[in-house]
């Protein structure tokens, strides 16, 4: 936003985006924050603390920018209402390293100040490191940060650190602490007195299943070479593309509603004819019709523009799933329904 002259100073867009998260309240608020990243939610987080309060002028000033018009003062920006924004917006687990850092002043442990970071800004800190101690990191990391962390890093380590991962169980306080001085020397705390349980043949899954199916099948493939036995681990806790044959009629309708049809038509462009069956039935007749035209009209497109579109929604397939909206199967629809 083009900052903007007020009464008293100019506002730039974060302090805007401050003051109007500030006079939604804390339910619209939050919802807001689920669709901004850890740079913006920390930084408005941060702006929202120094609030106390804007005279009306200021207040019109920002609201004509939305093209509305804001009849209630701003709330005063305190640190409890922003726990609670925050809270709300990501969830208990992830809100209470940033909570510590914006609003208490504390900085939090190491590892999770890692998981606010730019993926580009962890692999070049970490792609120095022992491919043990990045397996260490990459653990710690949500699926599909540490897939991008791994994609910025050299591809000759890729497959290394995912298997790494893939049989890891457990690290010591110890060498937790020694890990997390090493990554952020500024960064000082205390880990638990137990062992912490991490990696593991799921979360090295999860992480390739963030990947395009190229790279997945380079790393499975590079892993095979050194262990048939794990590499067939890990594909069985995998869920890809081709496996939504396997999810039943109504998890398809449901994970079609959350997609748009140029989506699909790529996605399908190479599928067998079984699955493009499986979605053209699981929609009316004319919503098929015409994503088959579409589909038949369409000039050559490249190999990577499909597997981003198929990765898509294998992504929107397993938050479907994290939701309890729908039910799916490991690879090859291997879990049991009762």
């Amino acid at each position: 936003m083009p900052e903007i002259k007020t009464e008293n100073k100019s506002m730039n867009g974060v302090e805007k985006a401050a003051v109007i998260l500030l006079s939604l309240g804390e339910d619209i608020a939050s919802d807001v924050m689920k669709h901004m990243g850890p740079t913006e939610v920390q930084k408005i987080g941060s702006q929202m603390t120094k609030i106390e309060g804007l005279s009306q002028n200021e207040l019109d000033v920002v609201a004509k920018e939305f093209e509305g018009e804001m009849r209630s003062s701003v709330s005063s920006g305190g640190s409890e209402y922003v726990k609670n924004v925050i809270m709300k917006a990501l969830g208990p687990d992830k809100a209470n390293a940033i909570i510590n850092r914006i609003v208490e002043g504390g900085e939090g442990s190491g590892l999770e100040a890692l998981k606010w970071m730019e993926s580009k800004v962890v692999s070049d800190l970490i792609r120095n490191e022992h491919p043990q101690t990045i397996a260490v990191i990459v653990s710690y990391l949500e699926p599909e940060h540490a897939s991008q962390v791994l994609l910025n890093l050299p591809v000759k380590i890729r497959s290394d650190v995912v298997m790494r991962v893939a049989t890891m169980e457990s690290i010591s306080p110890d060498a937790l602490r020694e890990l997390e001085g090493a990554i952020m020397q500024r960064i000082s705390g205390s880990v638990g007195m137990h062992t912490k349980t991490i990696g593991g043949i799921k979360i090295a899954a999860e992480i390739l299943n963030q990947m395009d199916t190229s790279t997945e099948n380079a790393i499975i493939g590079e892993i095979e070479k050194s262990n048939t036995d794990l590499a067939a681990k890990i594909q069985g806790q995998m869920f890809v593309f081709a496996d939504l044959i396997n999810i039943d009629d109504r998890a398809i309708q449901t994970v079609l509603k959350e997609i748009s049809n140029d989506i699909v038509a790529m996605a399908l462009r190479v599928a067998d004819d079984t699955l493009k069956d499986k979605f053209f039935k699981n929609m009316s007749e004319r919503a098929a019709d015409m994503l088959k035209e579409d589909m038949e009209t369409r000039g050559p497109v490249k190999l990577s523009d499909v597997e981003k579109a198929q990765q898509e929604i294998v992504r929107i397939t397993r938050k479907l799933e994290q939701e309890g909206k729908i039910v799916i199967g490991g690879k090859g629809g291997e879990e049991q329904l009762v």
